[in-house]
């Protein structure tokens, strides 16, 4: 039966521009680049794989549900607010910290070809 999930695909539309942003902003590990396939391996420190897949279609790693966006991808920190900062530093486009009064914080943010994704982190109430 399924054990976890290894991987995501994230379309892009310019290979080497993604790259260095997942590298340089997300601080993601550049594994290999396959030209004949448009798709490249990015790692995060425990292992777990994001794709990168150059598209010149118009569509992201999104969809709606009553009106609203949501990613298709979640990523887990243990500090959101040193990672909300990071973020706003390097100019993403990334949403208010929300707290749910239960210890889980959660920002949105999106990469440069508007892939919208998720961030958890467990908290004490009133931290940050």
């Amino acid at each position: 039966m399924l054990q976890q999930i290894i991987y995501g695909i994230v379309p892009v539309k310019s290979m080497d521009r993604a790259i260095r942003w997942y590298t340089d902003v997300l601080g993601m590990e550049f594994i290999w680049h396959s030209e004949d396939e448009d798709l490249a391996q990015m790692n995060l420190p425990s292992g777990q794989m994001v794709f990168l897949r150059e598209t010149s279609h118009d569509t992201t790693a999104t969809f709606s549900y009553n009106y609203k966006p949501h990613g298709v991808i979640g990523f887990q920190t243990d500090d959101i607010y040193k990672l909300y900062g990071h973020l706003k530093k390097h100019d993403v486009q990334v949403e208010e910290i929300h707290e749910d009064g239960e210890g889980n914080a959660f920002l949105d943010f999106y990469d440069l070809d508007g892939n919208l994704f998720n961030v958890q982190c467990d908290v004490k109430v009133g931290e940050g």
